[in-house]
């Protein structure tokens, strides 16, 4: 696609460490309040976590950079 943006940086491992810490705190915040969401409650709980990624792309974000700086880091996701 010729729209996507491609983004490569540097950082010292502490704060790769930091951000990574914060963007799962971040995540599992927004998660957590609208998994509970009226408006969810019809989907299936095993359906419900790619809603959630579709409906707040800063979630499908999130989810992204968590992986890369993980798998960057050496880490499981």
């Amino acid at each position: 696609m010729e729209d996507d943006v491609d983004i490569f940086t540097t950082l010292p491992r502490e704060q790769a460490v930091i951000l990574l810490e914060t963007l799962r705190a971040d995540y599992a915040e927004q998660f957590n309040a609208y998994w509970h969401e009226k408006r969810f409650n019809a989907v299936p709980a095993h359906l419900r976590h790619d809603s959630l990624i579709a409906t707040f792309p800063m979630m499908a974000v999130q989810k992204r950079l968590i992986g890369a700086l993980s798998f960057s880091l050496g880490r499981r996701c």
